[in-house]
């Protein structure tokens, strides 16, 4: 009978709803507690958020000379309000080709406060402004120091067009010397100067152990026709002559009086047609063309009287993106012009073809490898060239590269370019 009783239907149907009302309540505890952990994330989530800095630039190109406006946005990604201050300037450096220049954007004056409270989900923006330097046209890089975090801007850098009041009077004359003036009346000189003078082959200051022990070289170019002129708007091709300039010399500082051994003096005409393929901002490739014709001479008289002239054509193509790692080729292929009456077998050592190859980073270190080939393979040169970027230390208070140089082969100095030697050398340079 105890048994029937337990097994009964009215037992089995009381156990059957308690088991559902236990069912029932366990499923509302779980989704109370997951509710309580989905509220908590998304409190956590809140909290994580906070306020973005956003840096904006000009939409479309700006004339070099010209007043450049920036917005600095403040955007609150969390879930109360927050309070920022606009800084009152926006400090940084530009860079246009081988132009660095230190830049400094000015809040706007106006009668918005620089201290605001942003709320939840909204921005504020405030704008800052700058009269932008005279470059040469082309792409500009804007990188921000101060304040800290800040996102760099890439700007489109076109010529400065100059209104120029025609005449139905004036002659044809009259009107293309108005044209080709320089119409600025406050010409900065030294602004000018610097605007087309920039670096040619490295630059640099170098020392060894053996004699001669210090070698330095020196080289730059300067562009010839003016890049805000409306003869350059009118026939951009013409930006690219220019004349340059470069100077090789070996002192030997162990010697009695610490007297020059021999100097490289190579003045040349050129012309140089920057981003003949590629370039872009996205693109992976940049392919430069170059020609030239270049006297070299050691400045000496009678049987140490060494001296050349070459007409020349340089092709460079470099690969990968500015801030990425990059592969630089520059071979270059010449003639003699005129007779080397002094000394007739100089071609025999020095050839007819030379090739540069770069590695490395535009902002980091980098390897420069120079190879020359002679008439016959055992008169040749290569010299390596490694430089590191002293502006990556102490926030970019020095400007200079530390530099050091292997040598081996012929031709070192243009006075023993017959003689073999070896040598490495440690020290700076200002441009590679």
């Amino acid at each position: 009978m105890k048994n029937q009783s337990l097994h009964s239907p009215r037992r089995v149907t009381t156990t059957f709803f308690h088991s559902l009302a236990f069912a029932r309540a366990l499923r509302l505890v779980c989704v109370v507690l997951l509710g309580l952990l989905a509220g908590g994330l998304v409190r956590l989530s809140a909290a994580e958020r906070g306020m973005v800095m956003q840096l904006s630039g000009p939409g479309s190109a700006v004339e070099t000379g010209s007043r450049v406006s920036l917005w600095l946005t403040f955007l609150n990604d969390a879930a109360d309000d927050l309070t920022r201050t606009f800084p009152e300037t926006l400090k940084g450096k530009l860079t246009e080709g081988s132009l660095v220049e230190e830049i400094e954007f000015t809040r706007v004056a106006s009668s918005e406060p620089a201290e605001v409270r942003v709320q939840a989900g909204r921005f504020v923006r405030r704008e800052y402004a700058l009269t932008l330097p005279a470059l040469a046209s082309g792409r500009a890089t804007i990188e921000f120091i101060e304040p800290a975090g800040l996102n760099p801007l890439l700007i489109e850098v076109k010529p400065r067009t100059v209104a120029v009041e025609e005449s139905p009077q004036g002659s044809a004359l009259v009107r293309f010397l108005k044209e080709a003036v320089l119409q600025d009346e406050a010409f900065d000189s030294g602004a000018f100067f610097k605007k087309h003078i920039s670096g040619y082959e490295p630059f640099y200051f170098i020392a060894g152990p053996e004699s001669p022990n210090a070698k330095f070289q020196v080289s730059i170019k300067y562009q010839l026709v003016n890049a805000d002129s409306r003869l350059a708007a009118r026939a951009p091709a013409l930006k690219g002559f220019h004349f340059a300039y470069s100077q090789t010399s070996l002192w030997d500082w162990n010697g009695e009086s610490a007297p020059f051994f021999d100097s490289s003096y190579r003045p040349e005409m050129l012309y140089k047609w920057e981003r003949a393929a590629g370039g872009g901002a996205s693109d992976w490739f940049r392919l430069d063309l170059q020609g030239g014709v270049q006297h070299e001479s050691n400045g000496k008289g009678g049987a140490d009287s060494r001296s050349l002239n070459i007409a020349y054509l340089r092709p460079s193509l470099t690969l990968g993106k500015p801030d990425s790692l990059q592969l630089s080729l520059s071979p270059r292929a010449w003639v003699y012009v005129l007779d080397l009456d002094d000394n007739r077998d100089l071609e025999d050592y020095r050839g007819y073809v030379d090739l540069r190859a770069v590695v490395g980073w535009a902002k980091g270190v980098q390897l420069s490898a120079i190879g020359r080939m002679g008439d016959d393979r055992n008169r040749g040169s290569v010299q390596l060239d490694l430089t590191y970027p002293m502006m990556k230390l102490l926030s970019g208070s020095f400007s200079f590269y530390l530099h050091a140089q292997y040598f081996n082969g012929y031709g070192e100095s243009l006075l023993l370019y017959n003689e073999r030697g070896d040598s490495w050398r440690l020290g700076f340079s200002l441009y590679r």
